[in-house]
């Protein structure tokens, strides 16, 4: 104990007064632990708030939901014996006001709503039931403000659903459900179900959700779950609980949260190299004192544990700003994105996340000081001496690092820093293939370095003086071009990533980017109106083409006899779609276009056996399917067998419309269909021809794409807003690496500066050379960032995403050139003392 708290007591008299050298190493740890923090927090937030409120999300602690039909008296006598039982009616509708219209999505309710939560409005503390009541010959409306602008209406006008007149009575602030419904592409809005009777929109073979929720009262929901099913095994009756209620936000919360994850991390690895370059430096200060310890007798491994000593000291102190900087940016950051999303978000630090951010700090320190460290611990006392004020010549050779000293402990705390990051994200292969990309970027900005390095000194000497010191000043020894190009290049890299992208996903939600993208998408329609949009087609000059599909929904509910369900553990997430409700279902006599078989046959004309379907090829392997496997379908309580025939792939990218599972003509018979229908107008003719079809057509649904890409553009802001944000300060983290590369250079600079004065060089020569050396790093950082940001992005969009890459070429121009000029103005401002000092008194302090 005596000898460690004597190392201990050397090591802070060592640092006293030179806190401001590590002020770089402290920045980048204190960012980086920040950010980690700042995401495991906001993540562990958002996933406890769902499990929170999930009975709220759900309405209720159970809920049993039917698509084809309302419950009937003995269904609802068996809910209303469980507890207080609320109805809930989902559908399309069009509402109008006048000559204006808009597309909305109606939420009917009875007198009990809501059963869990609060439901909030313009209106105050009056009851949604109360709000939708009829009052005359008009019921009540409640609505998204978004609806007042759309039509031009304000509280107390009228306006019309189907066939009933309503009265908007208020605007819709919160629904307690409202998180759980899902993308909705019309405005939302509230009546009652008497209302949405009176509205006759509740047609046969109509798309629309009828939900039962239920407080349970003296039943658990297994009990009550196992005697709905039995009871009425033959209705297809979908059972939810609350857990069931937020699993899809759970899942994208858990991707979104992994993913910035996976962002922090690399803010962090940007970090290390601000801490590998400041430890570095605080290295070449402390030579004299280096070369005396070794003089003195001290042996290397003496002078490794007083150094390692006081660099995991700052490392905690860096940690400890981390933890603070993120704890206060999540607790204001909570509330404000709670509001946003529509959920209560305490302001509360996650205590796994401080300490798995606290874990990252430790590891990085560690890490990215154990190498500087090595490299002073190998050199000898009179070359220390001779270098003491400038750059460290020498260091490690390739067999330094097959030493067991050195790759020992380096591998131990790679390892637990793979092992922290498969724990905190729960995705071991993508913290593999970020590791592989952080190598292969690293390596290709340190071999580049070096490149450059070793062509500069194939030029032969230039005539002016001040461009070949400029150049001399790249490959010098100690000189900071590899640090530069690699902490500006990943930062840099990283951020256009997220650029490029999130670019590309704007350019896929623009419907001019795809060749056959619909103009309108009209749902629900019967065989008469089909019938009116075709005829209405040919005699419309303004409308290239209409397509009507026939679309019913089901449940996919066995695999050769085996209940979905029991599947469920195989299947992966993006296809849990497939186990959680309905899933559109079509029939086809002919194969569509762009659509290929990859094993198996179509079936032939007029077919009229067994029924047959053709599957998507991608869910072959999730789903356990082979040719001739038994699914079982239930379609409006009845149900429905069919033998894969087939699987196939199509362009989905190219537009059009397909399903994942397509029958054969007789499979649904005996079902009433209805269609989902396309239609596309001639360019810049789109506004035209949607008031002409409701002025013409008023009872049919339809919904304009651009409406649709405008929906998921919001959800799209917000989410690559966050990711922005979080990928910025791996350009801060570049940034303080930078300078802190620049500032570990300052004392040679001002030795450079020095000796050109001495030769008669002036102010103006200096300044022109260092313009020079730090505009040809920023260059070729800039392109070399722009290189590997291309390339991630590429990767990224066309094998996980799977959608067509598109380069935007002036984004990539303005980061190289903002990046030679950041290089420029950090570069002269952390060495402008070079230029203003005086060679007598520099050579003074040095004798």
């Amino acid at each position: 104990m005596n000898v460690i708290a004597g190392w201990l007591r050397l090591a802070f008299r060592d640092m006293r007064g030179g806190v401001k050298r590590f002020a770089v190493l402290l920045a980048c740890l204190a960012l980086g632990v920040g950010t980690i923090t700042i995401v495991g927090s906001t993540g562990a937030a958002l996933q406890s708030a769902l499990l929170r409120d999930a009975s709220t999300v759900l309405g209720g602690d159970i809920e049993a939901r039917l698509s084809y039909r309302s419950a009937t008296p003995e269904e609802r006598a068996l809910f209303e014996g469980f507890g207080p039982t609320g109805e809930v009616i989902e559908v399309m509708g069009r509402a109008n006001a006048g000559p204006n219209t808009a597309f909305v999505s109606i939420k009917a309710v009875d007198d009990t709503y809501p059963l869990l939560g609060t439901a909030e409005t313009s209106e105050g503390e009056t009851p949604i039931p109360q709000l939708t009541a009829k009052t005359g010959d008009s019921f009540g409306l409640v609505a998204d403000p978004l609806l007042l602008d759309r039509l031009g209406i304000a509280i107390g006008d009228t306006l019309e659903l189907g066939s009933a007149s309503f009265t908007l009575t208020g605007t819709i602030t919160h629904l307690p459900d409202q998180i759980g419904g899902g993308l909705s592409l019309g405005l939302p809005v509230v009546i009652s179900t008497e209302a949405l009777t009176a509205t006759g929109i509740l047609e046969p073979g109509v798309l629309a959700r009828y939900r039962y929720r239920t407080l349970l009262d003296g039943t658990d929901f297994d009990t009550a779950s196992g005697a709905i099913t039995d009871r009425f095994s033959t209705a297809g009756w979908e059972i939810s609980a609350p857990k069931d209620a937020t699993a899809d936000l759970a899942r994208f919360f858990d991707i979104f949260s992994r993913f910035l994850t996976i962002v922090g991390l690399s803010t962090l690895l940007v970090g290390g190299v601000g801490v590998s370059n400041a430890i570095a430096a605080y290295v070449t200060e402390r030579q004299r004192s280096i070369a005396t310890f070794k003089a003195l007798g001290a042996t290397g491994g003496r002078i490794m544990g007083h150094f390692l000593l006081q660099v995991m000291l700052l490392t905690l102190v860096g940690i400890i700003l981390g933890l603070i900087l993120g704890a206060v940016v999540t607790i204001i950051a909570l509330p404000i994105l709670g509001g946003l999303l529509g959920i209560t978000l305490a302001p509360v630090v996650d205590l796994p996340a401080l300490l798995t951010a606290a874990g990252f700090g430790l590891l990085t320190g560690f890490v990215f000081g154990y190498l500087p460290l090595r490299r002073a611990q190998t050199l000898q006392p009179a070359l220390l001496f001779r270098s003491a004020g400038s750059a460290v010549e020498g260091g490690l050779g390739w067999r330094d690092y097959l030493k067991p000293g050195l790759w020992l402990p380096l591998g131990i705390a790679l390892a637990m820093v793979f092992g922290l990051a498969v724990l905190s994200t729960g995705r071991p292969i993508v913290v593999v293939w970020v590791a592989i990309g952080s190598v292969v970027a690293i390596a290709l900005l340190r071999a580049a370095a070096w490149l450059l390095q070793r062509l500069l000194r194939l030029i032969p000497p230039l005539p002016h003086a001040f461009p070949r010191n400029a150049l001399k000043a790249i490959y010098r020894p100690g000189a900071p071009a590899p640090v530069v190009i690699l902490s500006l290049g990943l930062g840099l890299a990283l951020l256009l990533l997220i650029a490029l992208i999130d670019g590309n996903l704007r350019t896929q939600l623009d419907s001019e980017s795809i060749p056959d993208a619909p103009s309108f998408v009209y749902m629900d329609l019967f065989d008469d109106e089909v019938t009116m949009l075709t005829d209405y087609t040919a005699a419309d000059p303004e409308i290239e083409s209409f397509s009507a599909t026939p679309m019913i929904t089901g449940t996919l509910a066995t695999i050769n006899g085996t209940p979905l369900a029991e599947r469920e553990a195989d299947v992966p997430s993006e296809f849990s779609g497939l186990l959680s409700g309905e899933i559109p279902l079509t029939i086809a006599e002919d194969i569509p276009e762009k659509t290929t078989i990859t094993e198996g046959e179509w079936w032939p004309e007029n077919y009229d056996g067994t029924p047959l379907v053709s599957v998507f090829n991608r869910l072959r392997a999730p789903l356990g399917l082979e040719l001739g496997d038994k699914l079982e379908f239930r379609i409006f309580g009845d149900t429905v067998t069919a033998t894969v025939g087939s699987f196939r792939d199509y362009a989905w990218r190219d537009g059009g419309v397909n399903f994942a599972f397509l029958l054969s003509p007789n499979a649904l018979a005996d079902f009433p269909i209805s269609y989902l229908g396309l239609m596309k107008t001639v360019p810049g003719a789109e506004t035209g021809v949607q008031k002409r079809i409701i002025a013409d057509f008023p009872e049919l649904i339809f919904v304009p794409i651009s409406d649709a890409i405008e929906t998921f553009a919001v959800i799209l802001n917000g989410v690559t807003g966050a990711i922005e944000v979080i990928g910025g300060l791996a350009v801060v983290s570049g940034v303080l690496v930078l300078a802190g590369a620049m500032a570990a250079g300052r004392r040679q600079r001002e030795a450079d500066a020095v000796v050109m004065k001495v030769l008669g060089a002036t102010r103006g020569n200096v300044l022109w050379a260092y313009l020079v050396e730090y505009g040809l790093l920023g260059a070729l950082s800039a392109v070399l960032a722009a290189l590997i940001g291309i390339a991630g992005t590429w990767a990224f969009v066309t094998f996980l995403l799977e959608i067509d890459f598109r380069l935007d070429l002036m984004l990539v121009v303005w980061v190289v050139l903002a990046t030679i000029a950041l290089a420029i103005v950090v570069g002269m401002a952390t060495t402008w003392s070079a230029l203003s000092r005086r060679p007598a008194t520099f050579l003074r302090q040095e004798s």
